[in-house]
Order: C-alpha cells, then sequence, then structure tokens
C-alpha cells in the first residue's frame, strides 16, 4: 500500500483523499474558491441538484474568497441547506465578507491554522473610483468617530468657559460658545456627507444582518450576527479558530486527511483564484478521462462543465493550476 501511494499521480492522489472524506462524512467534496458571483453560484447549485446516487447526503464545501454578491452568498447557502441533509464548511485559508454570510448557515466549520474569516460587512464601490471598493464598516466607523470627536470638543470646551470664568459665565452661553466652536470645526466634514449613499450603506448593512437571520443554524451563539456586522473594527480583522469558536458551537481544525487535501490545492485553497472556480473533488473514478477537457464557460472563465447528469470535468494537475 505504501509503494503504491508513493507512485501514485496527482490525480489518483487527489481522488484517494476527496473520496476518502467523502466515504467518512457521506457528503459530497466541493471546492469553491474565487469572487462569489451569480454565475459561478449557479454551477454550484446544478452540481447540488443533481439526483441520486450521483449526489451524496451531505455536503463538504471548501471555500476560499474574498467576498462577492451577498445575494449570491445567500442563494449558495439556501440551496445547499436544501440539498443536502448536513452543510460542513471547510476554510483552510480566506473566507472573507460574502463568504462569512455562507459561514453562518453552515452546521460545522473546520478551520485551519491558514485559514480565517472577516467580519460580515459589505463591500461598496468607491466614489468616482472604477473597480475600487471600500468596507461600509469604514463609512459607518468613521461617522461615529465624528460624533465623538465633535462631543468632546463640545464638553471640554463648555468645562473650561465655566471654570475659567470662575461663575461670571452662565452656562447657557457657555453652551451656545462651545456649540458655536464644535460647529465650526466640524461642519464642513458633515457637509461632505450625502444622505443618499448613507442611506445606501445603512440598508446593505442591514441586508448582510436579515440574510444571516435567516441563514441562521443552531451552530450559530447569541449574538454572533450582530458581532459580525457590528462587532469588528476593520474589514480585514482576522477571525481565526479560537475567535471562531466563540462565534459558533461547532468548530474544529482538520484531520490529517482533510489538511493533506487541502494541501494538494494549496493555491486554490489558501488564496482565492483570480477566476472563480467550482470543483466536484470526490467524483467517480470510473467517470475521470485522460482526455482534455475544456474548462471555459460562457465568460471565457475557468470553470466545471457538465456532462449529462453529473459534473465529470478532468481534476487534473493542469487543469487546476490553469485556474490562476
Amino acid at each position: 500500500m505504501t509503494e503504491t501511494v508513493a507512485t501514485e499521480t496527482f490525480e489518483e492522489k487527489l481522488w484517494r483523499l476527496a473520496n476518502s472524506i467523502a466515504l467518512e462524512n457521506n457528503a459530497d467534496v466541493i471546492l469553491y474558491t474565487g469572487e462569489i458571483e451569480d454565475f459561478r453560484v449557479d454551477e454550484l447549485i446544478k452540481l447540488a441538484k443533481q439526483p441520486k446516487p450521483n449526489r451524496k447526503e451531505n455536503i463538504i464545501l471548501m471555500l476560499t474568497t474574498n467576498g462577492g454578491s451577498p445575494d449570491a452568498a445567500y442563494r449558495m447557502a439556501r440551496c445547499l441547506k436544501r440539498q443536502y441533509k448536513k452543510l460542513i464548511l471547510y476554510i483552510y485559508g480566506v473566507c472573507k465578507s460574502a463568504g462569512t454570510l455562507v459561514s453562518i448557515g453552515a452546521d460545522e466549520i473546520i478551520l485551519s491554522d491558514f485559514g480565517e474569516f472577516g467580519p460580515l460587512d459589505i463591500q461598496l464601490g468607491k466614489k468616482d473610483e472604477l473597480f475600487e471598493t471600500i468596507s461600509g464598516l469604514n463609512i459607518t466607523q468613521a461617522l461615529a468617530s465624528l460624533d465623538i470627536r465633535a462631543q468632546n470638543v463640545f464638553r471640554s470646551t463648555l468645562i473650561d468657559l465655566k471654570s475659567g470664568s470662575r461663575g461670571q459665565l452662565s452656562t447657557k452661553l457657555a453652551a451656545e460658545i462651545a456649540s458655536n466652536l464644535a460647529t465650526g470645526l466640524y461642519e464642513k466634514i458633515y457637509a461632505q456627507i450625502d444622505p443618499a449613499h448613507l442611506g445606501s450603506i445603512e440598508r446593505s448593512i442591514q441586508i448582510a444582518s436579515d440574510y444571516g437571520t435567516r441563514l441562521k443554524t443552531n451552530n450559530v451563539k447569541q449574538g454572533t450576527i450582530d458581532k459580525l456586522v457590528n462587532g469588528y473594527s476593520s474589514h480585514n480583522f482576522v477571525i481565526d479558530i479560537e475567535e471562531a469558536k466563540l462565534l459558533f458551537e461547532n468548530v474544529r481544525m482538520p484531520n490529517d486527511v482533510e489538511e493533506e487535501l487541502a494541501g494538494c490545492l494549496f493555491h486554490l485553497t489558501r488564496d482565492p483564484a483570480e477566476r472563480s472556480a467550482v470543483w466536484k473533488l470526490n467524483i467517480i473514478k470510473e467517470e475521470t478521462t485522460n482526455e482534455s477537457v475544456d474548462t471555459t464557460n460562457e465568460q471565457g472563465e475557468a470553470g466545471t462543465q457538465s456532462r449529462g447528469s453529473s459534473d465529470n470535468s478532468s481534476y487534473s494537475e493542469a487543469n487546476l493550476k490553469a485556474i490562476n
């Protein structure tokens, strides 16, 4: 057995590891890497809706993403929860923003030492900038900081005027002076705030919270959704396994076989692929072929290709590496 494993090809090793995990958990093992977007989520849904025996009872979703569409993430999680008895989310690398939304719908989370979640905040387009985004948390936290600063200026000025005048200044007059000073300092900054844009941000944040509430499983601890939406100081805040255990009930490290499988696909599981892709890894061995498979979709991007009732795309080392 040792000699056979030592001489196995990449495809054979991947097949052995994925199917070992699939057998142990009675689960499909599916990799999603890259941005969460509608057309790629549609491919995942097609895999999830395969008729038995091509589909197992549970699913282990290996998800690596910097985020994407919260609507697509919601559709993804809702469908997987409908089609499978148990959703196990395996995070080996980065899983941010919309990816965190999927975690709320998981029954179990596997999180490696390389893995990290992020807060559940929405990425918005920067004004007057193409292809650049900014976290909704940045703006709301900036407003909160601005409010605190204005209040501090008012309070300290009022106290200084009252104590410095030795009671000669009335509280009303001191308050008017302090108010005028604070207003003068921050008026131009507040004037730059677009109420419509601010309302859009608040709605986007509320959408994330509403989706999370609807996806929530028994694995989610009380207060987790609010903490994920409002409780972290930065979009890039690292939620590792210790932090995740404060948010979720059922979180564990990967076992040796799961670690080895993710390591085989390190360039896809550690960081998101530039072009999103979906692969079912526990395909039946007899279904694989030595033929070259065209893995481009209508958008000209790498992905899965359906053959009849099941997806039998070759997961050769060359094809997998071509995604990036």
